[in-house]
């Protein structure tokens, strides 16, 4: 397994993978601070704002994200059509474990570090109100969970298919679905995966005052429910993507 790792690690820093891990969540800060509030009065809620619009610009980046992560995992046996060799080098659990690990590791690192940039914007713009620790980690937790289930997605069709084309097309119509969903009654979200981001995010705007162009937040209970069937359905597709390389004709 240690072997099967390191391997996977070689072929990680050879697709540049850091790359991406880093200019995802880089993107998405600089994307909320672009947008964050400066005005004085604004401060006292600025943490709110940046946790609502956290999951939104998720929503855009994510899916596209994570297609590629799954794509570009499973492309370099794909392009040098060295399925059939590896499986007679190593077992079929063995790859598809280190390929699951080094995607969890990934998925962690992004979520992590834009985890990390919220309190940094905040230290930067001046924040009054105070940091909402619970929130943030309620906020990781959502997002590394949704993050995983639809790598795991993009990872089974890349393997089904032989090609990563369909899983980046996925991953495209995904973003513009969980985008459209955001705009629709709550419950159509809860039919759309790619946009949990959005239904399972705790902040939401409670008042606009459109002459004096303030925006009121209010924090609804965190969504456990829709939080656990998103464990579970990232579950089920782990192992159909582990039923499909263990099945799968070379």
């Amino acid at each position: 397994m240690y072997t099967s790792i390191r391997a996977e690690l070689q072929k990680a820093r050879r697709r540049h993978d850091l790359i991406v891990c880093l200019l995802v969540p880089v993107m998405a800060l600089l994307w909320c601070q672009s947008a964050a509030p400066t005005g004085a009065d604004e401060l006292a809620s600025a943490y709110s704002a940046l946790f609502y619009s956290l999951p939104i610009i998720n929503t855009i980046l994510m899916p596209l994200a994570m297609a590629i992560l799954a794509s570009r995992l499973w492309d370099v046996e794909v392009k040098g059509c060295t399925p059939k060799l590896l499986y007679t080098l190593q077992s079929r659990r063995s790859l598809f474990a280190a390929k699951a690990a080094l995607g969890l590791a990934e998925i962690f690192l992004i979520v992590t570090l834009e985890a990390a940039g919220a309190p940094l914007i905040g230290h930067l713009q001046h924040y009054t109100q105070p940091y909402p620790a619970a929130g943030q980690a309620y906020l990781w937790g959502c997002t590394f969970a949704v993050d995983c289930m639809i790598f795991f997605s993009e990872l089974l069709l890349t393997v089904l298919l032989a090609n990563p084309l369909p899983a980046l097309c996925v991953g495209i119509l995904g973003t513009l679905l969980g985008l459209f969903s955001a705009f629709m009654p709550a419950w159509v979200g809860y039919f759309v995966p790619w946009g949990y981001f959005i239904p399972l995010n705790t902040y939401r705007i409670a008042d606009w005052d459109q002459a004096s162009k303030v925006v009121t937040y209010m924090i609804v209970p965190f969504q456990w429910p829709l939080l656990v069937a998103t464990v579970v359905l990232a579950g089920i597709l782990f192992f159909a993507a582990w039923y499909a390389m263990r099945n799968k004709e070379v």
